[in-house]
């Protein structure tokens, strides 16, 4: 890994661009093994291991499951719905809500789905259910 990690940063400096060393983490996918993987370096700094990192806004988790994901969506479409009965509560149509949920509630829970929806477990799944379920 750190050949190719030596190999982007040859061909970014060859391009004119900087690795930002602050925002570079390493992640290791899958269980480590009995040998120690040896930390990378992005020019004379060592890259931080993270188990969890939101990537264009899907926490991914080292062993891939995505508990930590849904929670994060969860929590996020469970603030708007606060709003949304707020919303309800000052008198906005049926209609209006509607839109509301289907333009502000329910992208959250469904952006980016194809890369983890099918992995996702029974409680999982309730657990996107129950905010849909809330929503209703």
């Amino acid at each position: 890994m750190q050949r190719t990690v030596g190999e982007s940063v040859k061909w970014s400096q060859l391009n004119c661009m900087n690795i930002n060393s602050n925002k570079t983490k390493e992640m290791v996918l899958g269980s480590l093994t009995k040998e120690s993987v040896v930390p990378l370096t992005v020019p004379s700094t060592i890259v931080q291991r993270v188990s969890v990192y939101k990537i264009l806004g899907v926490t991914v988790n080292s062993d891939l499951k995505w508990d930590d994901h849904v929670a994060v969506i969860t929590s996020k479409a469970g603030k708007r719905l606060w709003f949304m009965k707020q919303l309800r509560k000052a008198g906005v149509s049926q209609d209006d809500l509607m839109f509301y949920y289907q333009s502000v509630v329910r992208p959250v829970l469904e952006y980016a789905s194809p890369c983890w929806h099918l992995n996702l477990t029974k409680e999982q799944t309730k657990q996107l259910e129950d905010v849909q379920r809330r929503a209703l």
